[in-house]
This record gives C-alpha cells, structure tokens and sequence, in this order.
C-alpha cells in the first residue's frame, strides 16, 4: 500500500493527506461535542428525576406507608390512597417518569415492591407486594441512600426493556426511621436516540465538508503546484536533449529563484554540451547527422571518446619527446663523448704529477668530478637512444632486491645515517632484462635516500599483486606535491640542485619497455612511495 502511495504524484498525495486530516479533524471534533452532549443530557436527566424524587416523598406520609407494608393488602384504604396519589403525581408532571414505594428486607439484600403508579405496573411490570429485581446500579444508588438518608441517583444503565436512570428517596416514619424508599424511574431511551440523530447529521456535516474542502483545496493547490508542475516539465524536457527551455519566472518566492535557478543550469548544460561536441569535432568526429550532441547518454559517451583521445595525444606527443631527445642522445654520444674522454685522459695525467700544489690538486679533481658527471649524464641519453631490450630474461625479485640494497647501504650510512630496510613477502620470478631493472632500483633508492635530509628508514618491499611483481620502495623524506608528482619523470625536470632529470625519465622508459609501469604516492613533508610493477614469469609461477 505503501509502495502504491510513493508512486502516486505530489498533487494526489497532497489531497490524500489533506482529506485523512480532514477526517481526522471533523471526527475528533464530532466526537468531542457528541461526549459532552450526552455528557450534558445524563447531568440534566439526573437532576430533574432527583427533583421529582425529592419533591414526591415529601407527599408521602410514612405512616400511610406503615400501615400498607403491616396490612399487605392491595384492598387497604391506604394502599388506595397512595396508589391514587402516585398516579396523581405522575399524570401531572411526566409521562417519562415512573414511580414506585420499595421496601428493604432485614438484611438490605432484597427488595419487595410496596404501592406503585399505574405507569408503573404497566410499563416496568411492578406488581404490588412482589420481590423487585434491582440492576447495579440501581441497588448501588440505594445502599447510598440507605446510608446517607438523601436522595440519591445511579448512572445510566440499561435493562431488557430499555435505558434508564433512577433516582431513590427515604420515606421515614415520625421517629425519623427510614420504613421504605420512594424509587423514580426515567426513561433515558430518548438519549440513545438523540446520539443516533447526531451521528447522523456529523456524517452528512462530514460529507458536505470533505467536498468543499476538495475543491477548495484543490484549486488552491494547482495554483501552488504549478511552479513545481514548470520545473517538472523543464526536466523533463531537459532529459530529452531540450536546453533552450525557459520556465516563466512569476515571482521572487522560494520557487521562484528555484526556477531562476533551473533556468541557470540549463544555460551551463547547453554551453558545456556546445562545447563537447565542438571539442569532438575538432578531435576528428562528427556528430550524428552534423547535429548538436544532446542526449545525456550521448554526451557522456563523447567526453570518454575526448579523454581516450587526449591520453592518446598525449602519449603520442610524449613518444615524440622521447624520439627526438634519443636522436639528440646519438649525436651527443658522437660528437661530444670521444673528446670528452681526451679531456678526461689528460686531468688524469695532469693529477698524476707531483709538482702541482694542493689547490692545483683540488682543481683537477673538481675537473674530473664534473667530467664524470657529464658522463653520467651521456650514458641516460645513451639508454633512451638505444634501449637493450633483446636480453630480456628471468629475474629472480629476491635475489636482485637483496643486491641493489647491498649497494645502497653503504652510501646510505655516509650519506646521513639512513637505515635500509627489506621486507620479502613472495618468491618471486619476473621478465626483464637484469642490469636495466637493477639501474631502475638503484636510481629510486639513491634518489630516497637523497631526499631524507633527516635520516630515518627508507624501505623496500617485494610482493606478488596478480599477474605482476611489485618492488614498493617507501621513504619518509621531504615529499612532493601535487604539481610536481604531475611533471616527475619528463625530460630536463629534477628536484634536485644539479639534477636533469634524466634518470627517473630513463626508469619510467625502462619499466615501460618491461610492459610494466611505475606509480608514485607522495605527500609534503610525509614522504614518497614508489611501486614499480614487471610482469610475472607465467613458467615459473
């Protein structure tokens, strides 16, 4: 039922909700008055049948009544004379109202009928010197009056012929002893009636209500809902690839700068989808039949095909970067490293002699130095111009991890007190070619190292992920951020003072020629994690 609901519209819902609170309101508001009128009509009941057992035993004489209750005859001159004077008092006040004379037995748990009214024999079946059958209710009213010597009520009760409310008084001889009790009966049928009349007009109230209040409401409520019915519509027809829709804008409520506001947004659509289909026809397609992409689905379809092709750009342009600095790497290993090499020979010779001072000694040394540097620079131009990838083989992680952190320790001691850790988690066995992945290792952990300017644990970590062995190599130095993650390994970028750059381009060149690739996480001031990836021995494993 639920479920039905939440699919109805927001006009249908409204009115449902608004007639159940209809209902709600009219039924609590009915049975509220409907309470406190039966509520009224049973105090006002009571108070007139209490008036006429007050007023009828103060014409009663107790010693008439004496005498009948010790005579027990119905042919008793007083026996006449009280049953004629009940019927009397009845014929002028009510025929709603029913008088009898009780009396109580010695123990008060019995009661016998002594005079009663015609009314009374006839209606309720009273008969003279007869035992009474009492209700409840009605024997508690009178064990009441027993007690207090008042007249006394009991509460609406119902019997076999009717409802009623009965209200007793004491008849007391001239010692003031109670002999028999005066009991008036009323007929409280007519209540009942009456709540069935108001039960019947709070329908028809209810009814004529809840279509007035439908209409009513429903008009006020299209007039209302017709800013949500616009926007509805305006999705709608933006869902179908409309952007040019325009909602009226006819106030400045709530809604009102919700439209202004949808009105915006379909302006940004219809720019940003100008845009994707221009970008893709500059990219090389076309859009279907020459039109204007507008379908949702379309769109995002478009802005895969424009990444893909932007990442193939990209390595298309990066491809060429690395072709042309690899022609560059020939002609400098051609034309510059032989003399170079003479230059070299002859500080070498020139630091051999022994005539040279100390700071002519220092010189060539910082000559030679600087000769090698240039020449470690040469050897990366070399690598990304003739790249070795025919001595492919396998590789044992292990063993190759083991070796390239034997070379780093002592660096790492000198260099600032750096401790080399290794984490082997698998045995594994990778295709590449050895001497190129050992350089890649090398590289990072001597650029890890170069970058822990306080020291600390610089850690490599050798696992299996998939089809692929992982070297993980984490430092906890000064970090990089975002823009300079982005630029890390393009050609003639280093963070270093007197870096090119080269080396980190030459491994991401060398993993990449392995069909694998390096990932790098880092962050300012919390340190850099490098994972390199080579494909699995797939015989081995």
């Amino acid at each position: 039922m639920w479920k039905l609901f939440r699919n109805v519209s927001l006009n249908s819902k409204v009115m449902v909700l608004t007639l159940c609170i209809t209902l709600v309101v009219v039924l609590a508001t009915g049975g509220i008055a409907l309470s406190l009128q039966m509520k009224e009509m049973k105090e006002q009941l009571t108070r007139q049948v209490v008036g006429f057992a007050s007023l009828w035993s103060s014409t009663i004489e107790g010693e008439e009544v004496k005498k009948i209750i010790h005579a027990g005859n119905v042919s008793d001159p007083s026996y006449q004379k009280i049953y004629e004077h009940l019927n009397l008092i009845n014929e002028k006040n009510s025929p709603l109202f029913h008088g009898f004379i009780l009396m109580p037995d010695e123990t008060n748990k019995k009661l016998y009928s002594v005079v009663s009214s015609k009314s009374s024999e006839e209606v309720i079946g009273i008969e003279a010197f007869q035992p009474f059958e009492a209700s409840e209710e009605f024997y508690r009213a009178l064990q009441n009056t027993l007690v207090t010597k008042e007249v006394t009520s009991s509460s609406l009760y119902d019997k076999k012929d009717g409802s009623w409310i009965s209200a007793i008084s004491p008849i007391e001889d001239s010692g003031g002893n109670i002999i028999a009790l005066l009991a008036i009966h009323t007929d409280a049928s007519n209540i009942d009636n009456f709540q069935s009349e108001l039960i019947y007009s709070l329908c028809i109230i209810f009814l004529f209500i809840t279509i007035a209040v439908y209409f009513i409401f429903q008009k006020g409520l299209n007039k209302v809902l017709e800013p949500v019915n616009e926007i509805i519509y305006g999705i709608n027809e933006v869902s179908n690839g409309n952007f040019q829709v325009k909602l009226p804008i006819k106030d400045q409520s709530d809604l009102g700068q919700l439209t202004a506001r949808f009105n915006d947004m379909t302006e940004q659509l219809s720019l940003l989808f100008d845009r994707v289909t221009t970008t893709s026809k500059h990219l090389g397609k076309k859009s279907q039949e020459g039109r204007q992409t507008s379908k949702f689905e379309d769109v995002i379809g478009e802005m895969e095909n424009i990444i893909q092709k932007t990442k193939i750009l990209k390595e298309l342009q990066r491809a060429e970067k690395m072709n042309a600095i690899g022609q560059l790497a020939a002609s400098v290993a051609h034309e510059i490293r032989n003399p170079m090499t003479v230059v070299k020979g002859f500080l070498q010779i020139f630091k051999s002699k022994k005539e040279l001072s100390t700071e002519e000694q220092m010189f060539v040394k910082l000559m030679i130095e600087e000769m090698n540097r240039a020449e470690t620079i040469i050897n990366d131009y070399l690598s990304l111009a003739k790249p070795d990838m025919e001595n492919t083989e396998k590789v044992d992680a292990v063993v190759l991890a083991h070796k390239a952190m034997d070379l780093m320790n002592s660096y790492a001691m000198m260099s600032k007190n750096i401790e080399l850790e290794t984490v082997i988690e698998d045995e594994i066995t990778v295709i590449g070619n050895r001497s190129e992945l050992i350089q890649v290792l090398i590289n990072i952990l001597k650029n890890g190292i170069e970058a822990m300017k306080d020291g600390g644990t610089l850690r490599l970590k050798v696992y299996k992920n998939g089809g692929n062995g992982v070297f993980e190599i984490k430092d906890n130095g000064i970090g990089m951020t975002e823009e300079e993650l982005a630029r890390l390994g393009t050609a003639f970028y280093s963070l270093k003072e007197k870096g090119t750059g080269m080396g980190l381009m030459v491994c991401y060149q060398i993993i990449e020629r392995m069909k694998g690739k390096i990932e790098v996480v880092s962050e300012k001031w919390q340190g850099t994690t490098f994972t390199i990836t080579v494909p699995l021995d797939e015989e081995v494993e």
